[in-house]
């Protein structure tokens, strides 16, 4: 459905939301709101937004050549159209965009997600939960677009899009870039769920009180109306400490695990005992958010264990490719330091042999992390050191990054990620473990600023069918 508003009304839509911006004498009818100047067609508002590449302002002239009808920006450029001037352009391209899309999130249930670790997994497991329970539901987020969190115009057009199919209730990934960026701005979130925070993304927030304070907005700002937190860190016990809204707090290192097997994880929730068929104790974490989240979101605690009980594996998340081998082959997203350890100690639970990992760490992204990576996984038994995506960085120097945080015996450095695969899947013994990490649900590499094919898991396949191993599963 085509969706239309007036200008004023757009207008009259930023007072209502404390912006303090002149009427326009001229009021277009608006048929779009757009942040790229490639995108923009007839119809649309322009929002000229300062970036850390290039400003928007400089683009203005070409929206207006485009089609533009009007401009929302921090400076008038232009007198051709009319422009709605903001003190803060991203903010209130936020609004715009929520108001032009009829503010979707009050005609359904938003859950939002951040965290370092973890978000993928807990929007799915939350999604299914819900719909598993009767509700008609949707996820946003890694496994369904190119960014964490699309931008403000194409994130308020999605749920706009899913309240119009009458969607229930929608999980959201939430970065840390895009809570920084305001890009969820203008959005109500039922829920929020706040999971952990280990170095990550410090080429963009530099510092990790930088990185904190992005996340904390999701928390301390008037977006999320209850919020879940886990306060097993101290991370987590600050943020619990700043939210502005009522906060339920999880405390997962005290959660009561009972067994933990290759492929499921069983735990005590409330009064309940719950048997996750996802193994690993960050598993158990997880479905504990999303167990309280749930009953936020109004489940009963019966219905939150039976959707728990029959949750789907998660593409790339601790995912075991099996093809009747005797040793486990684990593919995982796992590219901080601390999901690295988290995938190692959930591998080494399980194996009664070796625990053999094949890591490396991405080019042009915080090369702060790189060695710490590389100390975490030492806690495997044999490395294998290899490229990630290294995009425009030279995959040795990368490599060398990574292994000055390595003190390990068994380490075999081998730049090609494919052959790397390949080599440790075939030096694995019976009952090892081969845990691949780093890249999960992704099916491409990127070097230079080439996009190649590539998918761990189709390699991994690969590589035991050359072994024999040519189960239906193999073949997938």
């Amino acid at each position: 459905m085509t969706r239309t508003l007036t200008l004023h009304e757009l207008h009259q839509d930023l007072l209502a939301n404390g912006f303090d911006v002149a009427r326009p004498e001229a009021n277009p009818i608006v048929s779009a709101i757009s942040e790229d100047s490639r995108t923009v067609a007839d119809g649309a508002v322009f929002c000229a937004v300062r970036g850390a590449v290039s400003d928007g302002h400089d683009h203005i002239a070409g929206a207006v050549e485009a089609g533009a009808v009007a401009v929302i920006a921090e400076e008038q450029r232009t007198t051709a159209v009319p422009t709605l001037v903001v003190d803060d352009s991203r903010r209130a391209t936020a609004a715009a965009a929520a108001a032009f899309n009829g503010h979707p999130s009050h005609d359904l249930a938003v859950a939002a997600v951040t965290g370092t670790n973890g978000k993928t997994t807990i929007v799915t497991l939350l999604a299914h939960v819900l719909d598993h329970a009767g509700r008609s539901t949707a996820s946003l987020g890694t496994l369904t677009g190119t960014l964490t969190t699309a931008a403000a115009p194409a994130f308020q057009a999605e749920l706009r899009r899913l309240a119009d199919q009458r969607v229930d209730m929608v999980a959201a990934e939430v970065s840390s870039h895009a809570l920084d960026q305001r890009r969820v701005d203008g959005t109500r979130f039922a829920v929020g769920l706040f999971t952990n925070l280990t170095q990550d993304h410090l080429d963009y927030h530099v510092d990790m009180d930088s990185y904190f304070n992005a996340k904390a907005r999701l928390f301390s700002e008037p977006l999320v109306e209850r919020a879940v937190i886990d306060v097993s860190t101290p991370e987590g016990a600050r943020m619990s400490a700043i939210s502005a809204c009522p906060t339920i707090e999880v405390d997962t290192s005290a959660i009561t695990i009972t067994e933990v097997t290759p492929g499921s994880s069983t735990f005590h929730w409330r009064d309940h005992v719950v048997t996750l068929p996802l193994g690993g104790r960050f598993n158990v974490s997880n479905a504990a958010l999303v167990a309280e989240a749930a009953l936020i979101l109004g489940l009963g605690t019966d219905e939150i264990v039976a959707g728990l009980q029959s949750a789907p594996q998660v593409p790339g998340r601790f995912e075991w490719i099996d093809a009747g081998q005797d040793f486990g082959v684990v593919v995982d997203y796992s590219h901080t330091p601390a999901s690295i350890e988290a995938a190692v100690a959930a591998a080494s639970e399980v194996a009664t042999g070796q625990v053999i990992l094949v890591f490396g760490a991405a080019g042009d992204r915080d090369p702060g992390k790189r060695p710490l990576m590389g100390a975490a996984g030492c806690a495997a038994d044999v490395l294998y050191v290899t490229s990630d995506n290294p995009r425009t960085e030279d995959p040795d120097a990368i490599i060398n990054d990574v292994l000055n945080g390595i003190d390990h015996q068994n380490v075999v450095r081998e730049p090609d990620r494919r052959a790397a695969i390949h080599a440790a899947v075939a030096a694995a013994q019976p009952q090892d473990i081969v845990v691949i990490a780093g890249k999960g649900h992704e099916d491409y590499q990127i070097i230079g600023t080439t996009r190649h094919d590539f998918d761990d898991r189709k390699v991994a396949r690969e590589a035991l069918q050359l072994l024999g191993h040519t189960s239906p599963e193999a073949q997938a």
